[in-house]
């Protein structure tokens, strides 16, 4: 499939399957690397995996934040699917966060959901122009939907300064990894051109670089720009600024480390996630505490956590919720059809 790869896959499974599998490749994923891949077995019998060049092997070496990612486009595919009238099935397959088949789902005709599917749409990352107030207890509340494992830190929190410091900490450890800067490069798409042939990764735009700055780096930035010097400084006075306009920290944790666990952890936060704009508050998740193994291993501790830590989101309420700037890939990026794969 091509572009046209849409009408296909409705002529191969009906419009409303194919509408689920639309929606569902909005859900989030670290560097805006959408890992999933979609096999589809017949119209009722699909394989969720992962596609290893689009793994992040220098800050996710286990497929940890790989695992997150598919439970947020698992739930995606879960809510859509509700709203079209489907009940999903799911099977876990693999047995370690490397293999390429993760999950089975069976689709079943079902009673229709009513949901706000725009929600899937609208979802952004969201790094800057945060207020400098508290989540509102009523507020987290809707957020948190019920779930134990949603924690909200004020920002001037013990566990919120320890936060801040850290990320700034954290960042300054991966700027110096030439391996981790690499990788980022790799993911950067500085050009209309670049971002129009891949889809997928951050753009100027996701990462809050606008303006007369936009036009620069879209114009004259490239990836061996990122190994720079310049480059890492202005890395890390961002996340100073960053840090600087917040609302506090919410942290999202797992039952365990298991590839169930992970998953579904995802899921929760997907589920918040979609929450955020109906109560303007901003979310930007900022995990590289996880992503180095001396700060992550404080990190349940300072957080007086007694479950693992997925997620750390940098939020705070917004006056305006901006409209999506990330990129999506077509359908035929991720989706495969074997033979039967006709209704």
């Amino acid at each position: 499939m091509n572009d046209s790869g849409y009408d296909e896959l409705v002529s191969l499974i009906g419009r409303e399957r194919t509408e689920i599998l639309r929606y569902a490749s909005f859900a989030p994923s670290s560097h805006n690397v959408q890992p999933w891949t979609v096999s589809i077995k017949s119209p009722d019998n699909w394989v969720i995996g992962s596609a290893e060049d689009r793994w992040l092997t220098e800050v996710d070496p286990q497929n940890r934040e790989m695992l997150l990612s598919i439970g947020a486009f698992l739930e995606n595919v879960v809510i859509a699917a509700k709203a079209h009238g489907f009940q999903v099935n799911i099977r876990l397959l693999a047995r370690n966060p490397f293999d390429p088949e993760l999950l089975s789902i069976e689709l079943q005709n079902a009673q229709r959901m009513e949901y706000p599917l725009q929600r899937l749409l609208e979802r952004r990352t969201v790094r800057t122009v945060f207020k400098d107030e508290d989540i509102d207890p009523l507020d987290f509340s809707f957020l948190a939907g019920g779930e134990e494992s949603i924690h909200y830190y004020p920002r001037h929190s013990t566990q919120s300064t320890w936060l801040d410091e850290a990320s700034v900490s954290a960042t300054k450890l991966q700027i110096e990894r030439e391996n981790v800067q690499e990788e980022l490069s790799r993911w950067i798409r500085w050009s209309d051109a670049e971002a129009c042939k891949y889809r997928n990764g951050l753009t100027p735009e996701a990462l809050d670089i606008t303006g007369l700055a936009g036009w620069y780096v879209r114009n004259f930035y490239g990836s061996r720009d990122v190994l720079g010097k310049d480059f890492r400084t202005a890395t890390v006075e961002r996340v100073k600024r960053q840090i600087a306009q917040s609302g506090g920290w919410i942290v999202v944790t797992s039952e365990n480390d298991r590839i169930s666990a992970l998953i579904e952890t995802g899921r929760c936060f997907e589920r918040m996630f979609l929450s955020a704009k109906d109560r303007s508050v901003g979310i930007h998740p900022m995990s590289q505490v996880l992503e180095e193994p001396l700060l992550s291993e404080k990190a349940a501790e300072m957080l007086r956590l007694d479950k693992p830590p997925q997620f750390l989101l940098r939020v705070g309420y917004l006056k305006d919720y901006p409209s999506p700037v990330s990129l999506r890939m077509p359908l035929d990026g991720f989706t495969t059809l074997n033979e039967n794969g006709k209704e």
